[in-house]
């Protein structure tokens, strides 16, 4: 039993420490499921998705969310929710936390709140796997809801970064990542590969 509620507790993301912990953990993963809940549970000014990533192997992906605050700032220096969002098999589409395995693919290695105002915020982040630095700008937007827009470097200029495509070569293996982004000068698509 020990081993199948440490498998549980990691694929729901659950973080582990002693037996207490893991007991803990098996409650709040077996009270969760019982009633039929989905994560993340938003609130009402965070927002889903800053950008996700795609990958080659099917349309499954990982959304980038951020927790904010009635000023549409950052809650804190912990306030990205990484997530699977599911569209296969269809339908409807599932959402989920990231196991053991898929941080190490898909985690952050560092995250903090840069600024947090009145009007909203500025937060930046780095991937495990895209080493650049990523800044999400955080405001409230004109139908006053809060809204955000992720920057980071694509082909050596500062542009809003939009999604990152990994092309598998198997099933632990990376062929390249495309980062997509948007000019923040003239508004046009922007692509660079990264060979890995």
């Amino acid at each position: 039993m020990g081993r199948d509620v440490e498998e549980i507790a990691v694929r729901t993301g659950a973080r582990v420490r002693g037996r207490a912990a893991l007991g803990a953990a098996l409650v709040v993963t077996l009270t969760a499921a019982a009633a039929g809940a989905v994560y993340p549970v938003w609130g009402p000014n965070d927002v889903r998705t800053t950008f996700f990533i795609a990958k080659s192997n099917d349309h499954n992906r990982v959304d980038y969310g951020i927790r904010l605050d009635a000023h549409c700032a950052p809650v804190n220096d912990d306030s990205m929710v990484l997530y699977w969002h599911e569209f296969e098999p269809p339908p409807p589409p599932r959402t989920h936390g990231l196991n053991f395995i898929d941080q190490r693919g898909y985690g952050i290695a560092s995250q903090r709140a840069v600024k947090r105002a009145e009007n909203g915020g500025d937060y930046v982040l780095r991937l495990r796997q895209v080493g650049r630095p990523i800044g999400i700008a955080s405001r409230r937007g004109a139908d006053g809801h809060c809204a955000t827009v992720a920057r980071t470097t694509i082909n050596g200029k500062t542009s809003e970064l939009l999604s990152i495509y990994v092309k598998l070569n198997g099933p632990f293996s990376v062929d390249y990542i495309d980062i997509h982004g948007r000019s923040f000068t003239d508004g046009k698509p922007v692509v660079e590969r990264l060979k890995r």
